[in-house]
């Protein structure tokens, strides 16, 4: 009999965020079924995790033989686990809880080879809301959310897949978004901790010259992006399925998979919302 869920990510030199998502997906799972990939930490901040690791060599950010790597552990998971669920750092991933108890039973009922999320940046918005406190919980200290197509990720499978640079689709799969499983990206969280790390990552080698622009920002134009984000204005949402704001950018993903379905990535990354949306009050209490 296999275990029902491994939750799977991968690291270097992330101290505010891999204790947020070890903490959410140790209670989602257990810890004994949280697996960090540490691609050479040597900040210190994976010395003492209590979950598995497995250590790798430091080499160039490459997000085309990442792929193809955490493709095949996870692959090599499915081997113990009915689903695995693979997600960055700064990632969590939620089952609504007025649909399904746990993103498990939300595994079970769809029974699916991989399962989309509907994507969200949470976005900090610096005029109003103090700077994050890490060790306490986010959805307490955040409420503006965006919708953005590059985290309507596959990120819960039941099956082997070959999922493309970043994750953002997988081969022959075309991206439908689920209106019952959230992903809310923590990029945008905390502007000061946000450029703290954009620094890191636009200082570490990378593959090519080419890889990883978003990553390698200035400060001023990361800085600027957030505040326009933040001047977004809001607009009323529920994020349940039959959501008409929610579920017109949902179609929008459908419609550019089917215009797209040849091309490796069957959507616009570029896509995302025009408006901020609340985070529902159900979704507080969880992460």
């Amino acid at each position: 009999m296999k275990a029902p869920l491994a939750a799977v990510t991968m690291v270097y030199n992330e101290p505010e965020f891999l204790p947020v998502w070890l903490g959410y997906y140790a209670q989602m799972v257990g810890r004994d079924h949280c697996f960090v990939i540490d691609h050479g930490t040597d900040d210190g901040s994976t010395d003492t995790l209590a979950c598995n690791r497995l250590r790798i060599p430091r080499s160039p950010q490459d997000d085309a033989r990442r792929a193809r790597a955490i493709g095949r552990i996870c692959a090599g998971l499915l081997e113990w686990y009915e689903h695995v669920l693979y997600c960055d750092v700064d990632e969590i991933v939620v089952a609504d809880p007025v649909v399904f108890p746990s993103v498990t039973s939300l595994a079970r009922a769809r029974r699916a080879r991989a399962v989309t999320a509907t994507g969200f940046d949470i976005i900090h918005r610096p005029d109003c809301e103090p700077p994050l406190d890490f060790t306490a919980p986010i959805a307490r200290q955040r409420v503006a959310l965006r919708f953005s197509a590059a985290m309507c990720k596959p990120c819960l499978i039941g099956a082997p897949v070959r999922w493309s640079p970043g994750f953002h689709s997988v081969e022959a799969l075309p991206p439908r978004p689920d209106p019952a499983l959230m992903l809310f990206h923590l990029r945008y969280v905390d502007r000061d901790k946000g450029l703290v790390r954009l620094a890191r990552t636009r200082n570490q080698p990378w593959v090519s010259p080419d890889a990883g622009s978003h990553q390698r920002m200035e400060n001023s134009a990361w800085s600027a992006m957030l505040q326009s984000m933040a001047g977004l204005a809001f607009e009323p949402a529920s994020l349940l399925e039959d959501d008409p704001a929610v579920s017109l950018w949902r179609q929008r993903i459908e419609d550019e998979g089917r215009s797209r379905a040849e091309d490796p990535y069957p959507l616009d990354l570029g896509l995302s919302g025009d408006r901020l949306w609340r985070l529902p009050e159900r979704f507080r209490p969880v992460f």
